[in-house]
């Protein structure tokens, strides 16, 4: 009786042995078969569009799944794989337990798609020499270079630049508080200060870079004219102070509103510029007579003139117009009022050019800025061409 007992028992463990046998080789089967599967997955990988290369090497299948979960594996992809291209061969499956399994090293190529790792943006740096006419200069190359290197131009946060007008960050331009990108990165000169100077731009992108000193050439940016023209919008207490100065002078003259006028800016430069040793010239009281007289044909002109010599200007300024002396304004209201005139008259100087740059209407400039035996002269091309505007009427 007690063997037909034990007899049984041992049946029922004889079962529950065989079974576990059997549980044991499928669940090594399966995790097997999932790390062939994601293999073949990772190789197919390297025939679709790649970005970049990653190394895996004696990597499990969980390690291997969360390495294709971080690239953003598509999954539809998989399972197209696991339908169409994959044939188990199950005589070749170890029994080997999944964890203690490796997989050769691959070269696995992720979708550019969704994985693309962007390589880190660089720096270009400008010098900061002189006074706004100079900055200005300084930072539309600065930003014209950096365009064209597909760079990012560095400038200071509150800076003499920033203080005028609504500077933005944006692909090319980053203001910085203490511009700690531009401290110890190589340096490139150019050869002139007032014309174009292509060597300037030859170079590699791999590392910050800081180039100088005067960049005074158009040519620089203007690639980057529609950028720069954004980012060159006067703040806008300085806009409405000039917006003031204009509605008082029209009003003065009996008109009544902006749109009776044409205003023309004429900006007069002299100064230190009589006794600078590198040989700058100032315009002439013809120059100034020439000047004036080309708009004399123009709807009610009022001659709007900033110079800080308003002696000299009022003696040879024209006495058959309308005229009005911006006195007492600081430097930035001056640029806004010449840049917002609907013409502009220039003498010499990065001041007066950069308020012709800003405006939209027609500008006339003095073609001789430097004295011909001067040391300035050999900065220049040898037609001015590099750094007046070819649209501008010389004088």
């Amino acid at each position: 009786m007690y063997r037909k007992y034990i007899n049984g028992l041992l049946f029922f463990v004889y079962i529950l042995v065989i079974v576990g046998v059997l549980q044991h080789l499928l669940i090594t089967r399966k995790y097997k078969w999932q790390t062939k599967l994601l293999t073949v997955w990772a190789r197919f990988a390297m025939n679709d569009s790649i970005s970049h290369d990653i190394n895996l090497t004696n990597m499990t299948s969980r390690e291997l799944m969360t390495t294709v979960s971080t690239h953003q594996a598509s999954y539809t992809k998989v399972e197209h794989l696991i339908k169409t291209s994959i044939k188990p061969n199950l005589h070749t499956v170890s029994s080997t337990p999944v964890k203690n399994s490796t997989i050769k090293k691959i070269e696995l190529k992720t979708l550019s798609v969704t994985s693309l790792e962007k390589k880190p943006r660089l720096f270009l740096c400008t010098g900061i020499m002189g006074r706004l006419g100079n900055h200005l200069f300084e930072f539309a190359s600065g930003y014209g270079v950096a365009a064209k290197k597909n760079m990012i131009s560095v400038i200071r946060r509150k800076g003499s630049v920033d203080s005028v007008f609504e500077l933005k960050n944006d692909s090319h331009l980053l203001l910085s508080s203490d511009r700690k990108e531009c401290e110890h990165v190589p340096t490139r000169y150019e050869r002139w200060c007032s014309r174009y100077d292509p060597q300037l731009e030859n170079f590699t992108v791999n590392s910050n870079m800081w180039i100088g000193w005067g960049l005074q050439s158009w040519k620089y940016f203007n690639d980057s004219y529609q950028s720069l023209r954004k980012q060159m919008t006067f703040r806008k207490h300085i806009r409405d102070k000039a917006t003031q100065i204009q509605d008082r002078t029209f009003k003065k003259f009996n008109f009544t509103s902006r749109s009776d006028v044409t205003f023309v800016g004429i900006h007069i430069r002299r100064g230190d510029m009589l006794t600078d040793p590198l040989g700058y010239d100032v315009a002439t009281p013809e120059y100034i007579s020439r000047a004036v007289a080309y708009f004399k044909n123009y709807t009610n002109t009022i001659f709007i003139v900033c110079s800080l010599d308003l002696t000299w200007s009022q003696k040879h300024m024209p006495k058959n117009v309308r005229v009005e002396y911006s006195v007492g304004n600081a430097r930035d209201v001056d640029l806004a009022l010449l840049a917002s005139s609907d013409h502009m008259i220039q003498t010499v100087g990065t001041f007066g050019w950069w308020a012709g740059w800003l405006n939209n209407g027609k500008v006339i400039y003095y073609k001789w800025p430097a004295k011909e035996k001067g040391r300035l002269r050999g900065t220049f091309s040898s037609d001015y061409s590099d750094f007046f505007m070819p649209h501008w009427i010389g004088m």
